[in-house]
């Protein structure tokens, strides 16, 4: 699990774009099952979620953008009072209450340096940690989520930030991914402080968890002001795979921690894999072909399994290995439906399927594995209706029963 956020501090709303962009660029190379770099995004993206807030601080980047235009008249004098009596706004950081959000997590709070002692325009830390709603949403979404990594973006100056009272036993590991990071971007690592000024997010995390977590200072430094327009694309370049080289580090992070089960359970293996040596293996590994294999063990999502080929570690795609239940019915498709090679909506699609009724075998979840007369594939169940023999009792009698899939005929014994 990875998280990535942006406009804690509102004149930074270019994070905000750089973010947004990130999620399209990714979904649109999971969609079309292209890289980005050295990196299958789909593979990637079935192995680790990466979880987005583009935008912490919504109403202060408003703010900074559009000025106190459409306030109520005592809200936007507060303001100004706020901005120094200033009606330029440009480079406004806080929320609209004047609290600055990356000042205000509980991680060495009482001691946060060059603190403004009211409400501002920027570094007022509020009246206690955890104050504003934006802040207790953040913290909140963090513990559910549970991330292995965080990254925060802010602007300016193209310098990493890596470090907050980080324990002598992590130092190796979060200075080996702040060097990655600042490799792919270009951007300085800051040195470490022995009394660091706290409050902001990364600090946070790293004291709350104890797990790698990075402020990351897009652009050249522009001073109380906005990022420029123009220099989004290279921003972008620098960035592009920031979101990516995480995901594997985090992916990394979390499969060390899970503890091996042991199962002993057969399972249909319905999708091509590859079988290696040993848990993380990328290379040297022997195809397998669809087949049933015994599953020995699990770890994450990682299966040892004897298969036809012999024995070792799999990583197989979501859906494509399973336990199918075997089924006699019949599916009637009312529309033109998709098949495909194993049940998940990004496998491979190998025809599409006509109206007609088909023969099915097996199920899993609301997939079903059909008869089709080009083979035998998976179609999703939700779209068609599933038909079950009636039972010889000399009465054939059925009832109608509503399911996910439409409805469904069951057959009924009379006395």
């Amino acid at each position: 699990m990875l998280f990535l956020n942006g406009s804690h501090h509102a004149r930074e709303w270019m994070t905000s774009s750089l973010l947004m962009k990130m999620i399209d660029t990714y979904a649109e190379a999971y969609n079309s099952n292209s890289k980005i770099g050295d990196y299958n995004v789909r593979s990637l993206l079935d192995e680790v979620s990466i979880w987005i807030v583009p935008m912490v601080n919504p109403d202060g980047v408003t703010l900074s953008q559009q000025g106190t235009a459409g306030l109520p008249a005592s809200l936007a004098q507060t303001l100004r009072q706020y901005n120094g009596n200033s009606t330029n706004f440009t480079r406004w950081k806080a929320n609209m209450q004047g609290i600055d959000l990356n000042r205000q997590y509980p991680a060495s709070w009482n001691t946060i340096k060059n603190a403004a002692k009211y409400p501002s325009y920027q570094n007022y830390k509020g009246q206690k940690p955890g104050q504003a709603p934006e802040v207790q949403m953040m913290m909140d979404f963090t513990r559910k989520i549970d991330p292995e990594v965080t990254i925060s973006y802010h602007s300016s100056g193209e310098i990493i930030f890596w470090h907050f009272n980080t324990l002598n036993s992590n130092l190796t590991r979060d200075k080996t991914m702040a060097r990655a990071l600042g490799n792919l971007t270009g951007y300085s690592l800051v040195t470490p402080e022995k009394n660091p000024s706290g409050g902001g997010y990364k600090d946070w995390f790293i004291q709350e968890y104890g797990r790698p977590g990075f402020t990351i200072e897009i652009a050249n430094y522009a001073g109380e002001s906005s990022v420029p327009l123009n220099q989004f694309n290279r921003i972008w370049s620098e960035n592009k795979e920031v979101g990516l080289y995480s995901a594997t580090q985090s992916y990394s992070l979390w499969l060390k921690k899970q503890t091996i089960q042991y199962l002993q359970q057969s399972m249909s293996l319905v999708g091509g894999t590859v079988l290696f040596s040993s848990i993380g293996a990328q290379a040297g590994g022997v195809q397998l072909q669809p087949q049933k294999i015994h599953v020995m063990a699990r770890k994450g999502d990682w299966y040892q399994v004897q298969a036809n080929e012999g024995q070792g570690w799999i990583h197989p795609s979501p859906g494509k290995l399973t336990i199918i239940e075997e089924i006699k019915a019949t599916a009637e498709l009312k529309v033109s439906s998709p098949a495909y090679k194993y049940p998940d909506a990004f496998s491979p699609k190998v025809t599409s399927l006509a109206p007609q009724t088909v023969e099915v075998s097996g199920r899993w979840g609301t997939w079903l594995l059909a008869s089709t007369p080009s083979g035998t594939w998976w179609i999703d169940g939700r779209k068609a209706e599933l038909k079950w023999p009636i039972e010889d009792t000399g009465q054939n009698t059925a009832t109608e029963v509503e399911t996910s899939g439409g409805i469904q005929l069951e057959p009924v014994t009379t006395p």
